[in-house]
């Protein structure tokens, strides 16, 4: 039986069979993978950390003829903090769920490496968790081929020089000229914060600070802007 090692991160875990676990692990070298994990819900089981979302490790599997079974695990990093902090595991979990229905069973280094700094900046950095949020948002539609356009109107193409609006149903940022009863207008404040948050690095997002009625605002509106794009309701976001 071929053996088989890998370095992932446990996007999800459900109950299977009496006392396993079914994982998803979305891994550096296979992309998104369905792994079990046997016996892990017994009291003394050795891999009970292994079956944690948020578990950054390096697996062995055994694979049976694409049925993979998860035989070792070293753990990198198992992110603890990010689980017992309320305002950070909500931010946590919405980027599970999003690399759960992004990622294909394929290698993607890019979104494999984005995923791990936003979690370590959630751990032990000290941005403002709803501005992580944005932005993870943010970064989440240009990875889809949706990012939002702040310069110029997505159907005129005109640089914007007055109010701006977002399309409720197209999910995109227009001018005035073009505004439809589906677009919702934008106070200037908000679109420059937006803006701002889309232009820094994730690394220098813990120097903003904003007000937490205006993220919470723009939070809202890009939630619906995400379902959207992503023909889902995240679970996540409340």
């Amino acid at each position: 039986m071929e053996q088989i090692k890998f370095t992932g991160i446990v996007l999800k875990s459900v109950d299977y069979k009496e006392k396993d676990k079914l994982l998803t692990i979305f891994s550096l070298e296979l992309g998104k993978i369905t792994a079990t994990l046997k016996g892990v819900k017994q009291e003394k089981a050795k891999l009970k950390f292994a079956a944690m979302p948020f578990c950054f490790a390096e697996f062995v599997a055994s694979n049976n003829n694409g049925f993979l079974t998860i035989t070792e695990c070293s753990q990198i990093e198992s992110f603890y903090n990010i689980i017992s902090n309320y305002s950070k595991s909500v931010v946590g979990f919405l980027l599970l769920e999003i690399s759960c229905i992004i990622m294909q069973k394929q290698p993607d280094e890019r979104w494999f490496l984005t995923l791990i700094n936003f979690l370590k900046e959630l751990e032990f950095g000290k941005s403002d968790e709803n501005i992580l949020l944005l932005k993870i948002m943010l970064e989440t539609l240009n990875k889809v081929g949706y990012g939002l356009s702040f310069d110029v109107c997505s159907e005129c193409g005109l640089k914007f020089v007055g109010d701006v609006y977002i399309n409720l149903e197209m999910g995109e940022l227009e001018c005035s000229a073009c505004a439809s009863i589906n677009s919702k207008k934008l106070t200037r404040q908000q679109f420059a914060v937006l803006k701002l948050i889309s232009e820094t690095p994730l690394n220098k997002l813990s120097t903003l600070k904003q007000k937490t009625e205006v993220l919470e605002a723009l939070k809202q509106i890009l939630k619906q802007n995400l379902n959207l794009r992503l023909a889902t309701n995240l679970k996540s976001l409340i």
